[in-house]
């Protein structure tokens, strides 16, 4: 599970740094750095969590990763 929340993670910064570089207006790199951000933090609350909340988290950063990967 912290390997994929470490694969979106390393999307997000590569999606940032993409955007950067074509010169994206701040809302959008805001809004990257803040998806990434609550990405690290699920990271870091995974030794605490639940059965039920790892499922949960795995469902959501599954799709996000397919997401990241197909835009």
């Amino acid at each position: 599970m912290a390997g994929l929340l470490t694969q979106v993670i390393a999307l997000y910064g590569q999606l940032i740094h993409t955007e950067r570089r074509g010169g994206t207006d701040q809302h959008r790199l805001d809004e990257l750095l803040a998806e990434q951000q609550a990405c690290v933090r699920d990271r870091a609350r995974l030794a605490e969590a639940d059965t039920e909340e790892i499922t949960r988290l795995a469902a959501l950063y599954s799709a996000r990763l397919k997401e990241l990967q197909d835009s």
